[in-house]
């Protein structure tokens, strides 16, 4: 899961339409509402699948047409329903069809699900925000307004949450809480139930982003053996150190841009590649780890 930026104020016009064409309808009826599908087809996924690069907004893995679901972050059904959220913009996301089954209708909140009457505690949003004509309150239904977020959400929201301040991938491939329970234990259920809620440790997840880490890995080893055979035949060491590197680094950066799959890994192993790949490939040897130390200060100044 990656960080991407939607405008919560600029919906489609085909999904505001259809919004303000159902939304008698949907007052009226709330979950039973028939929601069309026809809607999300035409309106949502022409503007999701560019926007999030064809990626699944949780898992990252690129999706086909066939496996390709416009998810309601907020269910529009279910035990707890936010069916006026059903057409809102903010509260849709694109969604592969694995990650969709596995969330299904659930969605965890820190706040109790019910509180006494005369509690002055939060609880679980159950109706929407009004206005004193008793028209729906539209500010009060994006997902970062306060209403909303008052609830205090587990599953990381995309559009509104970093979460590689929540998420890091291991060297297995596996995804993890980069929040120690003792520390912040709401932000690290967070970070644990969105892993859970979704199975983004499925068995073909590790093993993707575990092979992006290992073709890494790979990559700047082999180029390590074939630089220290020709080290004493080269005669000006930052010229040569740019030539062996420069392009190896460039192509574990790229592993993050954000229309590459599982970017998170890509960010992960990019932003600590001396733990994640340095440590492996030198195996205790000062004079490598120098080396590829001084040969990524060279590519990064050179960035600058």
């Amino acid at each position: 899961m990656r960080r991407f930026n939607k405008d919560f104020n600029a919906p489609p016009d085909a999904l505001q339409r259809g919004f303000e064409e159902k939304k008698e309808n949907l007052l009226e009826r709330k979950a039973e509402h028939y929601f069309e599908s026809r809607i999300y087809n035409t309106a949502a996924k022409p503007e999701l699948k560019p926007l999030y690069h064809g990626k699944c907004a949780y898992c990252e893995s690129m999706m086909s047409d066939d496996a390709f679901t416009v998810e309601h972050y907020r269910p529009k059904r279910g035990s707890h329903s936010y069916y006026w959220l059903g057409y809102e913009w903010s509260n849709l996301l694109p969604v592969c069809k694995k990650c969709n089954h596995a969330k299904g209708d659930r969605f965890p909140v820190g706040v109790p699900s019910r509180v006494l009457p005369d509690s002055d505690k939060k609880g679980r949003v159950k109706n929407p925000q009004l206005l004193p004509n008793g028209d729906l309150d539209i500010d009060a239904m994006k997902a970062d307004h306060p209403y909303l977020l008052g609830e205090k959400p587990y599953l990381l929201h995309p559009e509104i949450d970093e979460p590689e301040e929540f998420l890091y991938v291991k060297r297995t491939g596996e995804l993890a809480s980069k929040i120690e329970k003792e520390v912040n234990e709401y932000h690290y259920k967070r970070a644990d139930k969105t892993i859970n809620l979704t199975h983004l440790n499925r068995e073909i997840l590790i093993w993707k982003r575990r092979n992006i880490i290992e073709s890494c890995e790979n990559l700047l080893r082999n180029q390590t053996v074939r630089f220290l055979k020709e080290k004493d035949h080269q005669h000006n060491l930052p010229s040569s150190i740019r030539l062996a590197f420069f392009v190896v680094f460039e192509i574990i950066e790229n592993q993050f841009k954000d229309d590459q799959e599982y970017t998170l890994t890509g960010w992960c192993i990019w932003t600590n590649i001396k733990e994640t790949l340095f440590k492996t490939i030198c195996e205790n040897n000062q004079e490598i780890e120098q080396m590829l130390d001084y040969a990524l200060n060279l590519y990064i100044e050179s960035k600058c």
